[in-house]
Parts: C-alpha cells; structure tokens; sequence
C-alpha cells in the first residue's frame, strides 16, 4: 500500500510539474488548441452548416472531375483546390478530411500568431498570444465551417509576419516570400488586396537605409506575385471570364439596396427591379463614384453604418438556423470579441512592443473593415483580422498586467520594456 501511495504521489507531483511547463510555454497553449479544435469537430459530424459551403464543394467537384474553371463562380480558386484534395483523399462528401486538414492550417495559424507576438513582445506576448489564440471561440468555431476563413487568416497573419521582417532585414528571399503570399492570399480572396495595399503602404513609409536591398526586396515581391498571378487570370480569360470584381460581394450589395429587409438601415435604395450588373474593377470604381456624386450624405451615411457594423459584438444578418446562430452562443461571441477588442485598443495605443509594429496590426485591420464598409458587413467578414487583434490584445494584456505576464513567461522570460518602445 505504500508503495501504492507513493508512486501515486509521485503521479500528482509530475501531473502538477507538467502542467506548470505547459501553462508557461506557447506550445502547452497550441497543443490545448488542438485538443478544444479535434473535440470540436468530432461533434460536427458528417454535414456543413452554413449555405455558401454548397458554392466551395461544387467548384471543388468540378477540379476534382477535371472539369475546369466555371468563370461565373464567385469564389476564389484557393480553397476549393483545397476541399478537392480533402475529397480525394477521404472521398467526395466526406468532410471529416477537409476539417482535419483546417485544423493543420489552424495549428500554422497559432504558429505564426506566437512568432509574431515573440518578434514584437517576447515570451511573454508569445504567451499570451497562444491562450488566446488556443481558447478564442471564433477562431475555434472557424476550423469546422468549412469556408476559407482559417486559410485566409494563415495566409494573412503570414503576410504580416513576413512584411515586418522585410521592412527589418530586405532580402531577395523574404521579397519572394511576400510576393507569393499575396498571390494566394488574392487566390483565396480578392478582398485579400485591401489589407495588402495597407501593408505596403506601411512598408514604403517605414523605408529604412540602405534603400538598395529594400527595393530590391520590394521588387521582388511585386514580380513574383504578377508571375504567379498571370496563369491564372490567363485561365480564366480563356474559360470566358467576364472579369467581375468580388463578384459575390457586388451581388450582396445588390440585395443590401433592393431587398426591404437588408436596406432598412441603408440610405441610398433601389426599386427592386433594378438590374443587377457584376462590375470590373474600374467599373466598380466608376459606378460607386457615380452614387458618391449624386447622393454623398447618403452615400457616407451608408459606408459609416457598414464601418461601424463591422464592429457590432454580436452577430446578425444571419440566414441559416443551427446551433451556432442561437441567442446564447451569439451573445458569448459577442462577450468575447467587446474583451477582444477592448485589449487589442489598450495594444494599439499603449501596448509594448514597437510602435510600427502594433500600427501594421492595427492598419490591417482598419483596412479590412474600411474595404468592407463600401459593401456589406457580417460578423464572418471580421472573423479573419481576429488573429491581429489577439496579438494586438497579447502586447496589451503584456503592458497592462506585467506581474501576471511576467509569472506566466516564468523565470527569464521577460524582456526589458525600454528597449521595446521602438
């Protein structure tokens, strides 16, 4: 018996030391991620349940059959080559595959989330940046939908990551590197453009000397992105491609000015018979211009609505009914993002960490949500910059709480605020 006894103390003991080096480690954090993720998704079972999935599995269906593009579809190629693979490999209606394989995404994701916080906060950011990627409701929620949302958010925190460090150390690898994720950031959504104009942008006014090996970084980026980019607006040229800009978002716009439901917040109305025309990009452009003149109140009435839309806590305009849209988890969404967005603020402003740093999170956020704002806005619109605010939310809880921050990177792991403040 006393043997017993002890071996079972022993157990508690290491049970207790292992826990403790999990707690104080990003990678006890990620693993805890993937265990809440695979639980997850065992209880979706064998069915989607949002409507838009119908659209990904049937362009999926038809690379899977060597069908080729359809050059009407609204939906970027990146994500159904992505379910055409799951489907592959565990056969076509099995979603099981495609979940597991979003889940490996999702663990790239929380990867480059605490890289990212380490390069601008240290350890203790890292930290705190695994929690709340781990443990974020959303961001969980997103590996099982069956959308491109979590390939969207890798691509885009990458970008991110990946600028910062040309804009610290250019070279012709990092260029490349950044190029090519704009390219598939822009293949798995065009709205990917908006917060790469952003970093740009930032990256053109954070020029540092020598300029020789930023330009030639920068270079680089932009010409292999038009390498990677032109094949494939070839193919869709020569499928009949009519060229539409955010085809998808042109027709929810649509319904946001001619439906009595969506346009009861919307200045600028349309009669419901209004023809409905998927503009180009410069037609687009032109159109909205257009509207702009002839009703700007109106105009700027609808856009700051959408804007400040994008931020509403709890989700609405939502179509389809099943368990993610009743009251009690939405108003846990909603709880959720208000803290969110409360320490991501606190991150901007007064976060450690180096100031261009927290303005390049903060920029592809603003841009997201100024993008969208001349369409329509929806909670999942917002889902894919919620891996910047958690970093963001990282440096502030970090500047806010340093004794808890402190205690929770363990001994060594802290770093000296002033050399941050940069």
């Amino acid at each position: 018996m006393g043997a017993l006894g002890g071996a079972g103390k022993r157990a508690r003991v290491n049970l207790r030391a292992w826990t403790s080096r999990a707690l104080h480690s990003p990678w006890g954090w990620i693993g805890l991620g993937v265990v809440v993720r695979l639980l997850h998704i065992v209880t979706l079972g064998n069915r989607y349940y949002f409507g838009d999935t119908v659209e990904y599995e049937a362009a999926a269906l038809r690379m899977l059959h060597g069908i080729g593009l359809d050059q009407f579809t609204p939906r970027a190629p990146l994500y159904p080559m992505f379910m055409a693979l799951s489907f592959w490999a565990g056969g076509e209606g099995q979603y099981l595959v495609a979940r597991l394989s979003t889940l490996a995404l999702s663990v790239g994701l929380m990867l480059v989330a605490v890289r990212l916080a380490d390069r601008f906060g240290g350890r203790p950011a890292a930290i705190l940046a695994a929690a709340g990627m781990a443990l974020s409701p959303t961001i969980v929620f997103v590996t099982g939908l069956l959308y491109p949302t979590t390939l969207y958010m890798l691509l885009l925190l990458s970008f991110t990551l990946v600028a910062w460090d040309v804009s610290e150390r250019p070279s012709v690898a990092r260029g490349a590197l950044l190029g090519t994720l704009l390219t598939l950031g822009w293949l798995t959504d065009q709205v990917f453009l908006a917060p790469a104009l952003a970093v740009g942008g930032w990256l053109l006014w954070r020029r540092v000397p020598p300029l020789r090996p930023y330009v030639i970084a920068l270079a680089t980026a932009a010409v292999v992105a038009l390498g990677l980019a032109l094949p494939y607006v070839r193919l869709l040229h020569r499928a009949g491609g009519d060229g539409a800009f955010m085809r998808k978002a042109q027709t929810v716009l649509y319904s946001a000015r001619t439906d009595s439901v969506l346009a009861t917040d919307r200045w600028i109305r349309m009669p419901r018979g209004t023809p409905f025309h998927a503009y180009s990009p410069v037609g687009f452009v032109r159109s909205e211009s257009k509207l702009f003149v002839s009703s700007p109140v109106a105009y700027a009435h609808d856009w700051l609505w959408e804007f400040i839309h994008f931020f509403r806590p709890v989700a609405d305009r939502l179509q389809s009914q099943n368990r993610y849209t009743q009251g009690l988890i939405l108003l846990a969404g909603g709880v959720h993002f208000v803290a969110l967005l409360t320490l991501a603020v606190l991150g901007v402003g007064f976060g450690l960490g180096p100031r261009s740093g927290r303005l390049l999170l903060a920029l592809v956020v603003l841009a997201t949500a100024v993008f969208y704002s001349f369409f329509f806005t929806q909670t999942r619109y917002r889902i894919p910059i919620e891996s910047h605010l958690v970093v963001l939310a990282a440096l502030g809880v970090q500047r806010a709480f340093p004794r808890a921050t402190a205690w929770l990177a363990g001994a060594g792991g802290a770093r000296d605020p002033a050399r941050m403040e940069t």
